[in-house]
């Protein structure tokens, strides 16, 4: 491959991973809305703050990572982020 031809690719492979990135944002704070859980956004939607008594959760939808901020343990995923706010975890 030539330097075009890998910059053109590297181009296209980055174009595909923003789709998704916004495809999941979209998808996932509809997600929240749905479940009838409440949230600030910030950042024109790209961070979430949520709050479940007196924890404080940052979400990231597109890319599906949350955090309770006292204890900064990282976790991911969507549906495990609205069963701990429905207090219906193992974690």
């Amino acid at each position: 491959m030539s330097d075009p031809e890998i910059w053109e690719t590297y181009a296209a492979l980055r174009e595909v991973k923003q789709a998704k990135k916004r495809s999941n944002l979209a998808y996932s704070t509809g997600q929240l809305v749905r479940a009838g859980i409440p949230f600030e956004s910030h950042n024109n939607g790209i961070h979430l703050v949520l709050k479940n008594g007196n924890e404080v959760i940052d979400y990231w939808p597109s890319t599906g990572l949350w955090w309770i901020r006292a204890t900064r343990n990282k976790r991911r995923g969507m549906d495990k982020l609205i069963r701990y706010m429905k207090g219906k975890t193992n974690e």
